[in-house]
């Protein structure tokens, strides 16, 4: 271990490894007071040689480190120390102090009565520290401040090297820091025994005994698959007697595949997931589930952690030569920072919090640190500058991730192909020929129709109504009756003005039989069956969608069943325009326009007129209504319309025969290829970021080149034509923070609080960890075993701590920190629905994949009506949908995961709506009459409460219980499928169901 000062002098004269580990956690109980340390790791080049500013004696450096500094962190710095100086006044360094603040100087060496820092402790002017931050201090610590001062103020705290709210002098001790140490865990769960027993045995606790059988599968049950266990399960648990009983229930609980979907589900926590983007919209994430799918796969293969961790960051990177399902895997596994949360109106001017969100997320989840926390200054405690700060900023700037959509940039876009190039190309190449094919026989085909409608045939042409449809407007036609003959022809056509793009021009036009049958033809008829033919038949009458010039019609012969993926919206055309086009839905839809529902649109090409003609089936007069309005106001030139009468049953016939003929000969095109996407991220351009004066991304400072944190040793990327996400990922698994957070968290996930209770912070302002060697040696084990989470498992629940029996708390150790007894906890709202729908016989354990989201091109949502949806499933809870903007009303009333922030570990509380949920709630109600369904064949009360405790609880009913049992339902009113559901209520309402020993 190298560093600078007395701390690695006096470590390297120690020959012991015992009393080597002793100083380093006596040093690092001292870095924990100091609350402004930095690093010493392998990568950090600390030089031993720096010597202190100043010129001062062992004596009175000794005095300085041993009595002054943790007095000054632990009493002043919460106002005075690190960037924080209240009053102007930093006593981080000597020159904040010799500076002052805006009273001048604190302190005048050798001089106590003459400095104001004495007298604001003695409260003989100010009052410091003030009665809000611990009042005035105790005697023995005012006496140790005067000392100092007397002997002249020696302070070795030269300010010059600092990084954040830490220096470089004091990063040596920082426990977190330290490299792993190089032995593991030498008797296995025996050895986490014994430091365990080292502690509780010396605070005075009694441990519980261990656990009866029942409640240990119970327990281990839930802790790995968040499942209840079956009677088969107990029963054979409890007739093995052998040594290893409870291994080989560990074991079969890993092979699980509802392993996976339990510890994917920590980590879908820790991670913030969620299928909603979270900006004002919320907009669906239709594609995100593969990501929540990967995880949960990657935890029942036992993905080393090193791996899973390097996939997230750049998987893109690491399998972009790779082909099948190694490809996909990398693709997929970086759906981590895509799901980032998005922000603002337009997301893309907002896209620095974003940013923001990874760095913060990446910070705790990873390392433990609170990275998020620079980008508007240097962190105030942990040894993170702004500068390191946007080094990585440059990382993700560097990186292009998926998009959602937004309120003004509707649909998503940017999601990444799961398959190579190679194989796409493969798909749409044949695909694109056939195409091509298929468009050149259509444009043949309409050469050949262009026959029909010539200047002679149409000589007798009488026009009813013209005009010219302005932007924004709409024009009625002119409800005047005519009289027709059978054959001949309404032609209702659309012309483009100068601009034809946003041409698309809403046609309602109806036809009323006068006299006769009084039928009526309308093209709101055609709606929902245009791409079934063209001639289309309806009622008697024909409707043609044609393109008309002056050498003939040319039939729309082309069908598409989706326009812009959108299977409301089918149009026919001849390429993308001249086209008719519907919206089926009756719901209006927002593509380049909105679509009101149920409605029918033309729209002409460039010089290109589109035409609707209806050929009369009767003899008779008939009477014409409707209207032409502009479906897409642009600021443009609108169109013009023109309605005629064709008095000549020769143009009709002929125009069906030519329709008939074109149409049955006439290719279909194909769909594309579905080319399989996921939310995820790739490279783009890669660039260094400019830092953001006080975060703001519109006052922008120097240039910060993309690197590795500072305090890590700021390496830089030795490929900077790469956004840097693969270094940075090299960089976080060989950091020991990696493998102690990650123990500490599974740690925390079997006990319910980590040995480091702070667990995603294991800086300055987190806790120190009650069993320091445990944590360490379990860290180094954790890299020993390849990084095998399931191999942490095996060692944490085969420990005698894992398997005592849960108990109150003792009054010497409230928080059961010390694990004298286990801590009785309540279900996750997963385990408690999961453990509803087990108990009714409903639950489905086949994996789910994408939520019946709406269609893309249908989406409208806007700021003031976001999405927001709840999908009934039998699935297990962790693929319930999980909406950012408006939680799942069932997981945010049992303290599910907050799908905006990183959730290390559930919280619990105890509110009314939660007893009103087992009182009202209609999913709660089903279970329990399933429940009641599953008893009614069992022939006697008996048999029935039996098997209802056992369903819950997994255990007989007693004696006392079977008499409760009989009176309720003695007493309780109704049928007794009714009666026997009412007490499954009242059983699974219970703290027993609710709770785990």
């Amino acid at each position: 271990m190298r560093g600078t000062g007395a701390t690695t002098k006096v470590l390297d004269r120690m020959k012991s490894h015992q009393e080597r580990y002793a100083m380093i956690q006596r040093t690092r109980w001292l870095a924990l007071m100091m609350g402004t340390l930095s690093i010493l790791t392998a990568p950090v080049n600390l030089s031993a040689e720096s010597p202190p500013a100043v010129d001062i004696s062992p004596e009175h450096l000794e005095f300085f480190e041993k009595h002054v500094r943790p007095l000054l962190v632990n009493r002043c710095f919460h106002c005075h120390g690190g960037t924080k100086a209240a009053g102007g006044l930093s006593l981080s360094t000597a020159d904040g102090w010799r500076k002052g603040g805006e009273s001048g100087p604190a302190i005048v060496p050798g001089q106590p009565a003459a400095s104001p820092l004495i007298e604001a402790i003695h409260y003989r002017s100010l009052e410091m520290p003030p009665a809000d931050e611990g009042g005035k201090l105790p005697e023995s610590e005012i006496a140790v401040l005067e000392k100092w001062v007397a002997m002249g103020a020696p302070d070795p705290r030269d300010g010059g090297d600092t990084i954040g709210g830490m220096n470089r002098v004091e990063a040596e001790a920082w426990w977190a820091f330290q490299p792993l140490p190089e032995s593991a865990l030498p008797n296995g769960s025996a050895h986490i025994d014994t430091l365990i027993e080292r502690e509780w045995s010396s605070h005075g606790l009694t441990p519980s005994p261990p656990a009866d059988k029942r409640t240990l599968i119970r327990r281990a049950s839930y802790d790995l698959t968040g499942l209840p266990p079956t009677l088969d399960e107990i029963a054979k648990f409890l007739e093995d007697e052998s040594p290893d009983a409870f291994a080989k229930v560990v074991n079969r609980l890993m092979d699980s595949p509802q392993y996976g979907v339990k510890w994917g589900r920590h980590w879908l926590d820790v991670v913030r997931y969620a299928d909603t983007a979270g900006e004002n919209t919320d907009r669906p994430l239709p594609h995100a589930w593969r990501y929540r799918n990967w995880v949960i796969e990657s935890f029942n293969r036992d993905l080393p952690f090193d791996q899973f961790v390097r996939l997230q960051l750049a998987g893109d990177l690491l399998t972009q030569e790779h082909l099948g399902t190694e490809h996909a895997e990398g693709i997929v596994a970086t759906g981590y920072l895509a799901i980032a949360r998005r922000f603002g109106h337009d997301i893309d001017k907002d896209m620095h919090l974003t940013h923001e969100d990874v760095i913060d997320n990446l910070g705790k989840n990873f390392l433990g640190l609170t990275l998020g926390c620079a980008r508007c200054h240097d962190h105030k405690y942990d040894p993170i500058s702004s500068d390191d700060y946007y080094a990585l900023y440059g990382i993700f700037e560097s990186t292009q991730f998926a998009f959602p959509g937004c309120e003004p940039k509707g649909q998503p876009r940017d999601l990444v192909p799961i398959i190579p190039q190679s194989q796409i190309d493969s798909l749409l190449n044949p695909w694109r020929a056939r195409q091509d094919q298929l468009k050149a026989e259509l444009e043949h085909r309409a050469e050949q129709s262009k026959q029909v409608f010539t200047p002679e045939s149409a000589q007798f042409t009488r026009i009813l109504q013209s005009g010219n449809v302005s932007e924004g407007a709409s024009i009625d036609l002119a409800d005047t009756p005519i009289f027709v003959r059978e054959g001949e022809v309404l032609l209702l056509t659309i012309e483009p003005g100068g601009n034809h793009g946003a041409d698309s021009t809403l046609v309602e036009l109806s036809i009323g039989e006068v006299s006769g049958q009084h039928r009526e033809w309308s093209t709101r008829d055609i709606v929902s069956t245009l791409t079934e033919s063209n001639p289309r038949q309806v009622n008697d009458a024909s409707w043609c969608f044609i393109e008309v010039t002056s050498e003939g019609p040319a039939f729309l012969t082309e069908k598409g069943e989706a326009i812009d993926g959108n299977s409301a919206l089918r149009k026919r055309s001849l390429g993308d325009t001249p086209s008719v086009f519907v919206n089926t839905s009756d719901q209006q839809v927002m593509v380049w326009t909105t679509l009101p529902a149920n409605s029918f649109f033309v729209h002409p090409g460039p010089g290109r007129p589109v035409a609707v003609a209806w050929v009369s089936p009767i003899d008779g007069e008939i009477a014409i209504r409707g209207r032409v309005a502009d479906a897409h106001p642009a600021q443009l030139d609108g169109v013009s319309f023109r309605l005629e009468h064709i008095p000549s049953a020769n143009v009709g016939q002929a125009l069906l025969n030519l329709g008939q003929t074109t149409e049955d000969a006439a290719p279909v095109l194909e769909p594309e290829p579905a080319i399989p996407v996921a939310y995820a991220v790739v490279d783009r351009d890669a660039k260094n970021a400019r830092l953001h004066e006080r975060g703001d991304p519109e006052k922008l400072g120097p240039e910060v080149p993309r690197r590795w944190l500072s305090v890590f040793g700021g390496a830089a990327l030795t490929d900077a034509s790469e956004s840097g996400r693969r270094e940075l990922a090299e960089w976080i698994v060989s950091n020991p923070l990696l493998a102690r957070v990650m123990v500490n968290r599974i740690w925390e996930w079997h006990f319910g609080r980590g040995l480091t209770p702070s667990s995603n912070d294991f800086g300055a302002r987190g806790e120190m960890p009650s069993h320091p060697q445990l944590l360490d040696e379990l860290a180094s084990e954790f890299v020993r075993s390849g990084y095998s989470v399931k191999a942490m498992h095996r060692l944490i629940m085969n420990s005698a701590a894992y398997r005592r029996a849960s108990a109150s708390p003792q009054v010497a150790d409230p928080d059961n920190r010390w694990l004298a007894q286990f801590g009785r906890r309540r279900l996750t709202a997963e385990e408690l629905r999961d453990s509803l729908l087990t108990a009714s016989g409903m639950l489905d354990l086949t994996f789910a994949q994408a939520h019946p989201f709406p269609a893309e091109p249908t989406w409208t949502f806007t700021q003031h009506a976001p999405f927001n949806a709840v999908y009934e499933t039998n699935r297990r809870s962790a693929f319930l949908m999980v909406q950012r903007q408006r939680r799942h009303p069932f997981l945010s009333l049992f303290d599910g995961a907050d799908p905006n922030a990183s959730t290390p570990v559930r919280q619990t509380t105890v509110v009314p709506t939660q007893a009103l949920y087992f009182m009202n709630d209609s999913f709660f109600h089903q279970q329990a009459s399933a429940i009641a369904v599953t008893l009614m064949p069992l022939t006697d009360n008996d048999s029935r409460a039996t098997r209802v405790f056992q369903t819950l609880f997994q255990r007989d009913p007693t004696a006392s219980e079977r008499a409760r049992v009989d009176r309720f339902i003695d007493e309780y009113p109704g049928e007794p499928t009714e009666r026997w559901a009412g007490l499954a209520r009242v059983l699974a309402a219970s703290n027993e169901f609710i709770h785990v020993d």
